[in-house]
């Protein structure tokens, strides 16, 4: 009895208990950079297992995970994620080593960075907070909506901008259509072209609009600026997270509800309660599914607050219009 009463004391006094040891659930953060980043810490007889969405990428397992005192340490790489004429690229320049503390539901993060030629960066803190709790899955046959705004007026691109100002910007209104036409290049010093976003922020709506792909093209409809519903020609492939309708990295629709490349693909979506619901062309492909958590290049991770619809553009061209969001009527 008294070496079990010991073991207990040792592991709290490390900062890991078994029973509670403050790092398990899902966690809303931020990068250095300013990025949106997103954690999962499960942990299991002491040993924690780690997925990290960071800025880009969908949440992907971290390269380790340990207990070091009452600190979680994640090890995770340092790369930079770039558009060519060929498809993302990433560069791997070195190794993140985060060591993180909870406080209560929130949590600090110290970043230390060592890039492949062995330089060490100086340290930079950054914190975050536990995620909410999700929601109840909502009904959909009680939720009510206002009238449609109309996010775009078809002649000029008033009420948007880019949601990176220092990136190139190829998108423009031409025939009553908003229009991006990025003209990528080759290599890490490729022209990076921005993504376009409303200047209103919006809670929970129904959002409808149409949108039209060449042979190959990508890109993406952000809900809050923090989910993305894929848009990509995938006519024909099997359903993904990856295909048009799916949620990036995260939920793969009912099935492929795709038309052919260069046909006007009608979209029909419901946030609501951190629920997701869309139809493709008619055909529910999304039914009233959760969000755990943030997509690869959402603008913030914080999941309770208002954000805006912005369109991806940093891909290939692409065409959308009758865009009309329905507000939420509580």
């Amino acid at each position: 009895m008294m070496r079990r009463v010991c073991l207990a004391v040792v592991l709290m006094l490390g900062g890991v208990s078994l029973a509670d040891n403050g790092f398990d659930g899902d966690w809303c953060l931020v990068s250095p950079e300013g990025g949106a980043v997103w954690m999962r810490s499960e942990v299991h007889d002491g040993v924690p297992a780690v997925r990290m969405m960071w800025e880009i990428n969908m949440a992907v397992p971290v390269s380790a995970a340990y207990f070091e005192g009452d600190c979680l340490m994640v090890v995770r790489p340092y790369e930079r994620w770039y558009m060519t004429r060929g498809g993302m690229r990433v560069d791997k320049l070195g190794v993140d080593t985060l060591r993180m503390r909870v406080n209560g539901e929130g949590m600090s993060m110290d970043v230390a960075r060592t890039l492949n030629d062995g330089t060490v960066l100086p340290v930079r803190s950054v914190t975050g907070r536990r995620s909410r709790p999700l929601p109840p899955q909502p009904d959909l046959t009680a939720l009510k909506f206002g009238e449609p705004l109309a996010l775009f007026d078809g002649h000029s691109l008033e009420g948007w901008r880019l949601t990176n100002p220092a990136e190139q910007n190829a998108w423009s209104v031409r025939d009553n259509l908003l229009v991006n036409m990025p003209e990528l290049g080759d290599g890490s010093d490729a022209p990076q072209y921005g993504n376009l976003r409303t200047d209103r922020e919006f809670e929970d709506f129904r959002l409808c609009l149409e949108v039209k792909l060449p042979r190959g093209g990508n890109s993406g409809i952000y809900l809050r600026g923090r989910y993305e519903v894929q848009v990509t020609d995938s006519y024909g492939h099997k359903p993904s997270w990856g295909g048009i309708g799916g949620v990036y990295g995260r939920i793969v629709p009912l099935e492929n509800a795709a038309r052919p490349a260069g046909e006007w693909q009608e979209f029909d979506i419901i946030l609501a309660d951190r629920h997701v619901t869309v139809k493709l062309n008619g055909k529910l492909v999304i039914d009233n599914q959760p969000l755990d958590g943030c997509t690869g290049g959402a603008l913030s991770s914080d999941d309770e607050a208002p954000g805006p619809i912005y369109f991806q553009g940093d891909h290939t061209f692409v065409e959308y219009r009758n865009i009309r969001l329905y507000p939420r009527v509580k």
